[in-house]
C-alpha cells in the first residue's frame, strides 16, 4: 500500500463488512459510503466506532503504511485497542447504542493518583508546546496550576469565549493544535484526525492515541499517557479559574 486512497479504500471495505453501525459525525453516512463531496479525511469519521465492542478487525490495520516502522504499527494498534477495552459494549443500559466510546464502568481511582496523573498530563503539553516552538504556551502551562479533586457529575464549561478563563481557553483551544505543528508526519495522520477525534470528541484522547505518528519527530516518548489514565478511569477535567483544573471522579475517591 502506498497511497493514501489505498488505505481510505480499506478502511471502507473493513467497515462495509461490519455489516454499517453508528457514525458519530452528522457529515457522515455508513462508513463504507463516503457522501457526496466529502473529503477522505471526513469520510472516514465514525470508522472505529463500526468495529465495537471487540475492535479485534482492526488487528494489523496500520502495517502496511509506507512511512512507519513496524513497532510503530504495532504501538498505534495497542493504544487503539486500549480504547475498545477500556469503553467496552457500547450498547447503553436504558437501551440503544454509544455514538462514541465512554468508559461506562471505570475502575477506582485514589485522589493522589488523579493528581499525578493531571500533573504528567500538563508537563507533557508543556514538554509538546516546547518542542514545536511554543514558548508562550509552554510558560502558560509552567508551573503546573493548582490541582483540585472533587466527585460526580462535573459542570459544563462556559460556551461564550469571552466567558472562559486564559487556562481553560489554552487547554481548549491552543493545545488541541500543537500535534498539527509537527512537521515530516506520515500524511496517513492528517487522514486520520477527524476519525480519531470522533473517537470521543476528545482532542487529548485523540492526540495520546495519534502520538506513535509524531514521536520520532519530538524526541518525545509519550508526553499525554498522563491523560490517557484520566480518561480510562472515567475523569472529567474543567476549568474555571486561571490557576486551578478542576478533576471530577465517577465515583467515590479513595483517600
Amino acid at each position: 500500500m502506498t497511497t493514501t486512497t489505498e488505505f481510505v479504500r480499506l478502511c471502507h471495505q473493513l467497515a462495509s463488512r461490519q455489516g454499517g453501525g453508528l457514525i458519530a459525525g452528522d457529515a457522515a453516512g455508513q462508513a463504507g459510503e463516503p457522501q457526496p463531496e466529502c473529503s477522505d479525511a471526513e469520510s472516514l469519521i465514525g470508522f472505529f466506532q463500526h468495529f465495537r465492542p471487540s475492535g479485534a478487525p482492526l488487528a494489523g490495520l496500520f502495517d502496511s503504511l509506507p512511512a512507519i516502522s513496524l513497532p510503530t504499527a504495532a504501538q498505534l494498534s495497542e493504544r487503539l485497542q486500549s480504547v475498545f477495552d477500556h469503553a467496552g459494549d457500547d450498547r447503553r443500559p436504558q437501551g440503544g447504542r454509544d455514538a462514541f466510546f465512554i468508559v461506562r464502568s471505570p475502575e477506582s481511582l485514589s485522589v493522589e493518583q488523579a493528581e499525578n496523573h493531571c500533573t504528567r498530563w500538563i508537563e507533557g503539553l508543556v514538554k509538546i508546546a516546547q518542542s514545536v516552538g511554543e514558548p508562550e504556551l509552554a510558560e502558560k502551562l509552567s508551573p503546573v496550576p493548582k490541582i483540585r479533586v472533587l466527585e460526580g457529575i462535573p459542570p459544563k464549561h462556559p460556551k461564550q469565549a469571552h466567558e472562559r478563563s486564559s487556562l481553560l481557553a489554552t487547554l481548549l483551544d491552543r493545545c488541541p493544535q500543537l500535534t498539527a505543528r509537527i512537521r515530516k508526519v506520515d500524511p496517513h495522520a492528517e487522514l486520520l484526525r477527524p476519525a480519531y477525534y470522533f473517537i470521543a470528541c476528545d482532542a487529548m484522547l485523540r492526540d495520546y492515541l495519534m502520538w506513535p505518528f509524531y514521536a520520532a519527530q519530538t524526541a518525545l516518548a509519550d508526553p499525554l499517557s498522563g491523560y490517557f489514565s484520566l480518561w480510562a478511569h472515567g475523569v472529567k477535567f474543567r476549568v474555571f479559574r486561571e490557576d486551578q483544573i478542576d478533576l471530577y471522579l465517577p465515583r467515590e475517591a479513595s483517600a
